[in-house]
């Protein structure tokens, strides 16, 4: 651990400590984040804003999670300078001596390295587990995907005593996920797109939130960006840019096949796929075709998707895009993040 998470951790130790709050830990390889926002909605329709803190943006590593549990709203990647980080240190510790964590913590736990979860987890120990599911998503430091599902396994080993595990009754790690729980399991089960919702109902319910107030909950603006929001005007487009595996590729491109007028897919590659990333293109290119009217793919990987057109860069590929949409055509834009296909979905709206 580096000096600065061992800053952090020591700040957030001493308020879990004295605050005692209600912890919702949430991972998977898919959905994550809207999932943790579609949580915070309900419980904040049930609780009010001020006992609910829900973890900013993609703050889901030993860095971020401490951030997320003192309210931070940064991006930390940005900070290239020492004397940034020097003043979040501060700020951090201040808070962890003055501050008071609300009665709720909804938080992201990612993982991107075989260990991850597990020092997470040592630090903080969930009163619901979450796991959405188990996909093809940063393989490239796993040998497996069963490897992967035993690293994601770890936010359910860590459930408090008295708390509740729930996971994807469709999932191909559910028997995995299920024997290592040592509580209660709550199985949901859904469409992948339907994902975020579905958890949240679950949750809302073992918390004894009242039907009418989780459904009013789940009906605002709780989406986040690049997340499957939907965004409606001369043509409808599924925003799905933020990041992309072969799990939620699929989904999302049975989520484009729904839609009415010519269905077009903007596909940017999919990154930290591991050894088998070329194969993975390549299905989800035949998965794409026979849900897609036309696709348009970007990055150098994408060419494996076999499209229709190709540019190496959101930047190039934008105004194309533009031009040759027509009205009423669904549109879904996706990719992995750092093909920064939101450069689309910002020239098209």
């Amino acid at each position: 651990m580096d000096l600065r998470a061992t800053v952090l951790w020591t700040a957030v130790k001493r308020r879990l400590l004295r605050d005692r709050p209600f912890v919702i830990a949430i991972t998977g390889s898919i959905a994550k984040t809207s999932t943790k926002q579609a949580v915070g909605a309900v419980l904040r329709a049930a609780y009010g804003e001020k006992q609910v803190r829900v973890g900013f943006g993609n703050l889901n590593t030993e860095l971020g999670v401490p951030l997320a549990i003192l309210g931070f709203e940064l991006d930390f990647y940005q900070m290239k300078v020492s004397w940034q980080w020097a003043i979040i240190l501060i700020q951090a510790l201040w808070a962890g001596l003055f501050g008071r964590l609300p009665r709720y913590l909804v938080l992201e736990m990612g993982a991107e390295r075989p260990g991850d979860l597990a020092k997470l987890t040592a630090f903080v120990k969930p009163d619901i587990g979450v796991v959405t599911v188990i996909g093809e998503a940063h393989l490239m430091n796993y040998s497996s995907q069963e490897a992967l599902a035993n690293e994601k396994a770890e936010v359910v080993r860590a459930v408090k005593p008295n708390g509740v595990a729930v996971i994807y009754h469709r999932g191909p790690f559910r028997d995995l996920l299920v024997n290592a729980a040592a509580v209660p399991v709550v199985e949901f089960d859904c469409d992948v797109a339907d994902i975020a919702r579905t958890v949240a109902m679950t949750i809302g319910r073992q918390l004894e939130i009242e039907e009418e107030r989780i459904t009013r909950a789940l009906a605002s603006t709780w989406q986040p960006a690049g997340r499957m929001r939907i965004i409606e005007g001369e043509y409808t487009v599924i925003d799905d840019s933020y990041n992309a595996s072969p799990t939620s590729m699929r989904s999302a491109l049975e989520q484009l096949s729904k839609g009415t007028g010519r269905r077009v897919a903007v596909l940017g590659a999919m990154l930290e796929l591991g050894d088998n990333e070329e194969r993975f293109h390549e299905e989800v290119g035949q998965y794409a075709r026979k849900h897609a009217d036309y696709i348009i793919a970007i990055g150098e990987l994408a060419k494996h998707y076999r499209a229709d057109e190709w540019y190496e860069t959101s930047d190039e590929a934008a105004a194309k895009v533009v031009a040759f949409l027509r009205k009423g055509d669904s549109i879904l834009v996706k990719g992995s993040h750092g093909i920064r296909t939101d450069k689309i979905v910002e020239a098209i709206t």
